[in-house]
Formats: C-alpha cells, sequence, structure tokens
C-alpha cells in the first residue's frame, strides 16, 4: 500500500493569508478546504488530506526520496511554489527559525479554526506524533494549550525526552485522551524496564508501585543494554532487587554479573545471602564470573558463604580457579585464607586420610598376631613399635581431616565405620601396649 499525501491547491491561499493577516483569504481557504480523509483507491494507493495545522508543520512538500509516512504531491503550480518558497526565505532571514515561524503562523490560524479540533481528527498520523518527530515542542505546548488531547501512545513517546518531561508533566493527566490506556501501557512499559515510573504515579497514584518496580529493575538489569544511572533510579523509588526470574536469577545476581558495583552496594542490605538460582548459584558466583574482584571482597565480608557449590560442584574459589581468574584466586588465598583443592585433588586428600586409617585398623590384628606368636622373642618391641606406628598413623590422619583443604562433601558410610573402627583399634593398641610396658617394667625392677 502506497501512502500518498495530497497538498490542496487551497494551500497556497491559506499561507498567503496567514502570513498577510487576511482573514478573508484564510476563510476562503478553510471553507474550500476538501474533506479530511482517507481514500483507497483500486491500484493499491491510498490518498491523504489532512487539516490545515497539519501542512504548517512541512510548510512545503517533501521531495520523493525524503524520508516520511507520505509521497507528497501538490495540487498548485510552480508559482504558488515560488511564493510559499520565498515567504520561508523571507522569514528565515529575519531571524526567524522554522519552528517559531510555523508557531506564529499556528496562532495565527487558531483565530480561524481551533488546533484542537484539527488534532481530532482521526488521520493516519497524529498532530503530536508529526510535530514529536520534527522536535517542535513549543509548537507541541502550544497545541496542548490550546485544549488538543494526547493519545496513550503520543504521550509514551513525548516522554522519552527527557528535556521535555517537565513541561509534559503539567498536561497529565488532564490532557490525556485514555487514562487508563495509558495506565496500562505505562504499567508495561515500567514492567519491562522502561524508565515510565514517574509518568504511571503521575497517571494512577494508587498503582501497586512496590511491584512494578521490582519488575522494572529485574527486566532493565537482564538486558544486555542495562545502564546503572537507570538501575539505581528504580532503586531510589523503593526495588529492593529480590525479584527473581523463571531461572530463580533476582535482579541482584543480575547487576553482580554486570558489575554493576553502586548497584550492588544499594541492596546488598536487602538480599538473601543463602538464594541460589536454577544452576546452583549465588551472588558470590556472579561476582567471580564478572572477574570483579572488588564486588567478591564487598561480598565476602558482607556474609556470603565462600563453601557454598553450585550444581556443578564449584565453589567460588573453585570456580575462579575453572575460569582462570588468577587475581581472584590471590585475592581469596591472601585476604580471605580460602584455597580448595581440584576434585582430583580432593579425591587424593579423602583417599590418603582413609588409607592412614585403614593402616591403623590392621595394625591391630597384625599386633594380636605377634602377641600370641611364642616363637618370637621381640613382643614387647614389636607390640611398643606397631603402636607408635598406629599413633603416628591416626595422627597424621586427623591433622590431614581438620585441615581446611579436606573437603567437606559427604561420604560412604563404609568410610565412616572405617575411621570408627580406627579409632577402636588405636584405643586396643593404645591398651596393649600399656600392658606390655607394665609387664617389662615389673622384670627389670
Amino acid at each position: 500500500m502506497e501512502n500518498v499525501l495530497i497538498w490542496p491547491k487551497e494551500y497556497p491561499l491559506l499561507i498567503k493569508g496567514l502570513v498577510e493577516q487576511n482573514g478573508a483569504f484564510i476563510l476562503d481557504a478553510l471553507e474550500a478546504w476538501p474533506a479530511c480523509r482517507s481514500t483507497h483507491e483500486d491500484d493499491g494507493v491510498c490518498t491523504t488530506v489532512l487539516p490545515p495545522v497539519y501542512y504548517l508543520t512541512w510548510l512545503t512538500p517533501l521531495e520523493p526520496f525524503e524520508e516520511c509516512y507520505f509521497q507528497h504531491i501538490s495540487e498548485y503550480d510552480e508559482a504558488a511554489h515560488h511564493y510559499i518558497n520565498a515567504v520561508k526565505d523571507h522569514y528565515f532571514a529575519s531571524d526567524y527559525t522554522s519552528e517559531s515561524f510555523i508557531l506564529m503562523l499556528c496562532q495565527r490560524l487558531e483565530q480561524y479554526a481551533s488546533v484542537a479540533a484539527q488534532a481530532a481528527v482521526a488521520t493516519p498520523i497524529s498532530l503530536l506524533h508529526q510535530l514529536f518527530t520534527k522536535r517542535y515542542f513549543t509548537i507541541i505546548e502550544h497545541v496542548l494549550n490550546a485544549g488538543s488531547k494526547i493519545s496513550a501512545e503520543d504521550a509514551l513517546d513525548l516522554w522519552t525526552e527527557v528535556d521535555f518531561r517537565e513541561r509534559l508533566s503539567s498536561f497529565i493527566p488532564s490532557s490525556v485522551e485514555d487514562n487508563a490506556h495509558l495506565t496500562a501501557l505505562a504499567a508495561e512499559k515500567v514492567a519491562n524496564g522502561g524508565d515510565y515510573f514517574t509518568l504511571l504515579r503521575q497517571i494512577s497514584p494508587d498503582v501497586d508501585s512496590v511491584s512494578l518496580l521490582e519488575q522494572a529493575l529485574l527486566a532493565h538489569l537482564s538486558q544486555d543494554n542495562a545502564k546503572q544511572t537507570m538501575a539505581r533510579r528504580f532503586i531510589e523509588q523503593g526495588a529492593t532487587g529480590t525479584l527473581a526470574d523463571s531461572n530463580g536469577k533476582t535482579a541482584f545476581m543480575w547487576a553482580t554479573q554486570k558489575g554493576f558495583v553502586n548497584v550492588v552496594e544499594s541492596l546488598l542490605a536487602k538480599q538473601d545471602k543463602d538464594h541460589q538460582d536454577i544452576l546452583g548459584n549465588t551472588a558470590l558466583h556472579y561476582a567471580v564470573l564478572a572477574k570483579n574482584e572488588p564486588l567478591m571482597v564487598l561480598m565476602l565480608k558482607s556474609g556470603f558463604d565462600f563453601r557454598v557449590c553450585n550444581n556443578e560442584g564449584l565453589s567460588c574459589y573453585r570456580l575462579a580457579v575453572s575460569i582462570k581468574a588468577i587475581s581472584l584466586v590471590k585475592c581469596l588465598e591472601r585476604d580471605f585464607g580460602i584455597k580448595e583443592l581440584s576434585p582430583e585433588g580432593q579425591f587424593e586428600r579423602i583417599r590418603k586420610v582413609h588409607v592412614l586409617h585403614a593402616m591403623v585398623t590392621l595394625l591391630l590384628p597384625l599386633q594380636l598376631f605377634f602377641f600370641f606368636d611364642d616363637s618370637l622373642a621381640i613382643k614387647s618391641e614389636l607390640t611398643l613399635s606397631l603402636t607408635l606406628l598406629a599413633v603416628m598413623c591416626f595422627f597424621f590422619a586427623t591433622s590431614l581431616k581438620r585441615c581446611s583443604l579436606y573437603p567437606h562433601i559427604r561420604h560412604p558410610w563404609g568410610l565412616f565405620l572405617l575411621r570408627l573402627f580406627s579409632m577402636f583399634s588405636l584405643i586396643a593398641q593404645l591398651g596393649l601396649a600399656s600392658i606390655v610396658a607394665l609387664a617389662t617394667l615389673s622384670e627389670l625392677v
């Protein structure tokens, strides 16, 4: 569908009347102005005639190569084109800008045809949208002061112009065409992380602001182009960052992953430090994934548990090792005394501990065998030596298990029983050694 905008042959007369302030010309042009409507032709062309104020925003038809919703076609002759261009050149040479010149024409037209009434006509593009694309904010203010209504879509577009928000706010909600519709659209924008919360509060002061702010902060921080300044605006308005997405990842975790230190500091006191997402990661894991040392240090000092492992069995230390974050590894070892073994190293540490316990356990039957063997003449020496060996093995096994590097994971019941038998074996060996030692002393006496 090709959209064609017709410039009526009455337009030059209207311009002449507005420039020369000739009411007769203006009225003649307005009375003869064709009906404002869109007509669909059989050849797939839609021709449109707009209210007069729309044409003033362009002043002259656009060239075919200029980007616009319409292709512009004029019905007046070359002499009329020359006259309008001469008028433009005259005013621009007199220090008028395009906006100030158009504003003057609109103000003069207002005396004969209400701008609000023209803006209310159903057209493919709204007057406010057209003025916004031209960045004519002073004219927008004039149009609103004249009683024009703002559609919900136009209000959202105008709100994106931060420098115009204060002036726009004076027309909200009184000039809004459909407050309920604008409330719904603004709430959806906020929930998706858009900066429309202030607008929403102006339209609907009773809205559930807490829930919307949490959704907005989560939605914004999960975006690739998230900005720390925008996140802080949601936080200043009351967001806590505790809402999680479908994967259990909170807004706080997203802020940590992106390295937003100021956001993390603002939200830290309100977080559940034990919260894990669907991958088993805590916010501390995301600080490591971000390779952000200040954030990692901040979280460790605030009480996050460095021993918590994710679904892959990786604590923050092991995660730092796996992603080759050497500076983080050094920081954990140097400043916090945190050092953990690799899975292979953990298995080797567990194996060494329980091999020592197994040796202690096996030394008891060995001692009993030697003790009751009448052919041995050095029973006492063997008993005392093997008991000393058992004590040393048990001591080293206990030391290795109590070391901070020993993995804090669940062991099979068999290993627990082995440690229990080892302790009973050591007690029995110490008892046997005591008997042998007393017997030896009695013989010496």
